[in-house]
């Protein structure tokens, strides 16, 4: 949605104005509880109106999003559907790749569904239901099930290219209302507080965006964030990424986790894409002392050439790209907000320390974040501490959880055999019990829900197995790779 331009306005409807102001005020002073949260500025508020009523034009945005990855087109998305004006800018023009593991998640799904992008995605085969799928733990114990038929229209995760991903929401948000602008690269937002708005500088560009509120939705490494002062240090994290032709593979199932004892709690994936092509991938997750992300082009040749599993899934005759990576911001950011701004996905750290998984937290808080934002402006106040607000709702829904992440992350470099229990529990347990783990390890539940009954005393139980054998000599060694004769 672009200006609201108002060219001419009467006397009468003058009047009608000013009795729509009273009445805006009388509203804004009963709200909703949820609403309540927000101190009303009906000063600010009241000057928008009339500010038409002088026969003006808003030569403003009320929201520019900077950054049209995910996480900035859902809130751009939602924004527009709201009817407010919204700019998004995105540096580059689609379509444009991004690497990652290209796994899309529930939580995400039931958005690009809310949108009318998930089944048009299917159709135009560009994204593949994970139907099969499992898990290899460090010892070598493995589990491969189904889940689609436990969970319905809406599976546990589907693979889609980000190519193809960021693109259909961008146009999604585009469709909504949102002026999308491309080949629009940000280089620097000022504030003026006495306007009470954002001028936003485009690169090798003389014109200038204004906006009442601004969004950072830049990326991990988030630019503009950093350079406002809000986010400070670089990405903690890093993965890799590979596609693999299809028919040059030997890989059967739809996605696979493989955990290697020295790179825990760092993880390998191959992810099934429509014509049978792969997505090869590594995460380096912080925890172990011995691996670094600048160990991450390693990892990634030793494992496709020396793991057991995976070289096997390969095969001889597999043709693969070359190694791409990507930074990851991983944990959360104490602070994602300041005056008349806030930050949003891989800048503001939405993204699970445990995984490296962050789209759908990434879209689940653009849309968390567009609802945030239409609430202010229905009051009118936009300070620091009413933006904080956003920050506490989104590590309320799913950012608290990122701790129990970490901990866990430690636990299983420390004790490995945890992982090896988790996997023979899924095995005897079956499809019902791994699609509750998957739940689990995507943040559709909290990890915290590890701890029940249901969990504690089937791993608990295979957790003793497990050391029995290891007293008796007969635990799984971790698998070497079988040499050709």
């Amino acid at each position: 949605m672009g200006f609201s331009n108002v060219s001419f306005i009467d006397d009468r409807s003058e009047i009608v104005l000013v009795i729509l102001l009273i009445i805006n005020s009388k509203w804004q002073r009963t709200t909703s509880h949820r609403d309540s949260d927000i101190p009303t500025a009906l000063v600010l508020n009241d000057s928008l109106i009339l500010q038409h009523v002088k026969g003006t034009a808003k030569d403003f945005y009320d929201v520019a999003i900077v950054g049209a990855g995910p996480s900035g087109s859902t809130c751009g998305y939602f924004l527009g559907k709201a009817n407010r004006s919204v700019v998004l800018l995105e540096k580059k023009k689609f379509p444009r790749d991004k690497y990652c593991g290209d796994a899309v998640c529930k939580t995400a799904i039931e958005i690009l569904d809310e949108m009318g992008i998930y089944k048009k995605l299917l159709a135009e085969n560009k994204a593949k239901i994970a139907d099969n799928g499992g898990m290899v733990s460090p010892s070598g114990l493995s589990y491969i099930g189904r889940s689609k038929e436990l969970l319905g229209d809406i599976p546990a995760a589907i693979a889609c290219k980000r190519i193809h991903l960021d693109e259909a929401i961008a146009m999604a948000a585009k469709s909504a209302g949102a002026d999308l602008r491309e080949d629009c690269p940000v280089s620097e937002a000022i504030f003026n507080k006495d306007e009470g708005l954002w001028t936003i500088k485009i690169e090798g560009s003389e014109k200038v965006i204004k906006a009442r509120l601004l969004v950072c939705a830049d990326g991990a490494t988030s630019k503009l964030a950093s350079k406002l002062g809000i986010v400070s240090g670089p990405p903690t994290s890093n993965c890799s990424r590979s596609y693999v032709e299809g028919g040059t593979h030997k890989f059967k199932a739809d996605g696979v986790i493989f955990w290697t004892r020295d790179m825990l709690p760092g993880y390998s994936a191959l992810f099934k894409h429509p014509n049978d092509e792969l997505n090869y991938c590594v995460y380096i997750i912080p925890g172990n002392p011995n691996v670094t992300t600048d160990d991450l082009p390693k990892w990634h040749e030793k494992l496709k050439n020396e793991d057991p599993f995976i070289s096997k899934s390969l095969g001889d005759n597999f043709k693969i790209e070359r190694m791409k990576a990507a930074s990851l911001r991983l944990g959360g950011v104490p602070v994602s907000y300041d005056t008349h701004c806030i930050v949003v996905g891989d800048a503001a750290g939405m993204i699970d320390p445990m995984t490296g998984e962050g789209i759908h937290h990434a879209m689940e808080g653009g849309k968390l974040a567009a609802t945030f934002l239409d609430r202010a402006m229905n009051h009118g106040n936009y300070s620091r501490d009413v933006m904080k607000i956003y920050h506490d709702e989104w590590m309320e829904k799913f950012g608290s959880d990122f701790k129990w992440s970490m901990i866990i992350c430690q636990l299983i470099y420390r004790y490995p055999i945890l992982l090896d229990a988790a996997t023979s529990a899924v095995t005897h347990k079956g499809d019902k019990f791994l699609a509750k783990w998957a739940d689990i390890m995507t943040g559709r539940v909290p990890k915290v829900y590890l701890l029940r009954p249901e969990f504690v005393i089937v791993i608990t139980y295979e957790l003793l197995s497990l050391m029995l054998k290891k007293l008796t000599g007969k635990y799984p060694k971790p698998p070497t790779k079988e040499k050709s004769s």
